[in-house]
């Protein structure tokens, strides 16, 4: 009973990774050929929710404080609800609940060893070749299995299922080689094929990422002012230069013209909220749901975080959640120069949402962590054996 619940969990975070991103490449192809959704993923992740949670129930039972009091939030604001517990609000918040679980979990990653943590590392590579491959042939082809989107809009995404899923998964990506390979990471092959792929799964949060992201390196980087300049110029080239392009050329520009560049910069968000989440709130609402929250259907979300958030526990609740999420991930310490990066992948959720009530973005999050905190450098420093 012990080892059931407290297993080798290098070894479970592998299996998870490899049914997370197994099981979403099955999700797709399924819906393509069957046109219908593939139920598998998400028993799969509620099996992975009751085990972990039973587990951390018997080791880790006052570190689940902050979680009951989540829970005690959304029956509250459940409760004073016209439409109450509905299975969809049910849902949603386990999903919520689930980011945070996983997170605690693994919060600590230490304790992974060399061989295990490289059996990791070559899986999640192997993985990026394959997908990175997939989105170009895609691109070249026109693949419709492979496409971000259904419709006109353009963007391919090879095996992955959403396309903010697949935001989240590539920016992860390319963080995993700049801090698994330190100073050496534009020297793998992969992380260029990966920056490539990137570029083409056409969401927007990718392009400024990337910028913020070749900003954030020129901040770091140790070179002369004349170099930063001329850095600097040629990268806000680029961008204004797709800047441009998206603004003229593009589905972008039509929405652009015709609803507004917020509407088109935040894909209709600022719609959904105007003309759904409002009235909701002021339908449905007292004034203690101001303070605990409380949506009995999710898909009135706005999908802009902050705000999703605040839905779903109030304006006490909401700092909690972000308070444990900080509190679970960032249990290592951060060196000056890199907490750039985490901000930078942290401010966009602002804009695409999806980043909490997503159930794959953790684990995502943790293949940074495990790339910060188990650099090969680093074991040859510790002198970690087999």
């Amino acid at each position: 009973m012990k080892k059931w619940l407290n297993p080798d969990k290098s070894q479970v975070f592998f299996w998870f990774l490899l049914l997370f991103l197994g099981i979403e490449a099955l999700n797709k192809l399924y819906y393509h050929i069957i046109e219908a959704e593939f139920y598998l993923q998400k028993l799969v992740k509620l099996l992975a929710f009751a085990f972990m949670f039973t587990s951390l129930l018997f080791t880790r039972t006052q570190q689940l404080l902050g979680i009951f009091l989540l829970v005690l939030w959304f029956v509250l604001g459940q409760y004073f609800l016209p439409q109450a517990f509905t299975t969809m609000a049910i849902i949603g918040f386990a999903r919520y609940l689930f980011f945070l679980i996983l997170l605690l979990y693994f919060k600590d990653l230490r304790s992974f060893d060399k061989h295990k943590t490289r059996k990791i590392t070559s899986f999640w590579e192997f993985f990026l070749w394959l997908n990175n491959s997939l989105i170009v042939l895609g691109a070249l082809f026109q693949l419709e299995w492979f496409k971000s989107y259904e419709g006109e809009r353009w963007g391919y995404n090879g095996l992955v299922w959403a396309s903010a899923n697949s935001t989240y998964l590539y920016l992860s990506a390319l963080l995993y080689f700049v801090f698994y390979y330190k100073k050496k990471f534009y020297y793998q092959t992969l992380f260029w094929f990966t920056l490539a792929a990137s570029l083409l799964i056409g969401t927007k949060s990718v392009y400024l990422a990337v910028f913020l992201f070749s900003l954030v390196l020129l901040v770091n980087a140790k070179i002369s002012k004349k170099w930063v300049l001329g850095s600097l110029s040629l990268i806000s080239t680029f961008f204004l230069v797709g800047v441009y392009v998206l603004f003229n050329h593009s589905l972008f520009a039509e929405i652009s013209k015709e609803e507004g560049w917020l509407t088109a910069v935040l894909s209709y968000r600022d719609d959904l909220l105007l003309t759904e989440t409002i009235p909701y709130i002021q339908e449905n609402w007292r004034s203690l749901h101001y303070f605990i929250g409380g949506l009995s259907n999710p898909l009135l979300r706005p999908q802009l975080e902050l705000i999703d958030l605040w839905l779903y526990f109030g304006i006490l609740g909401a700092p909690l959640y972000l308070y444990l999420f900080l509190r679970y991930y960032f249990n290592f310490k951060l060196a000056h120069q890199d907490k750039l990066w985490f901000a930078v992948l942290l401010a966009v959720p602002l804009i695409t949402g999806n980043f909490f009530y997503n159930a794959s973005v953790p684990i995502y999050l943790l293949l940074i962590k495990l790339a910060y905190l188990k650099t090969p450098d680093k074991f040859s420093n510790t002198g970690d054996k087999p």
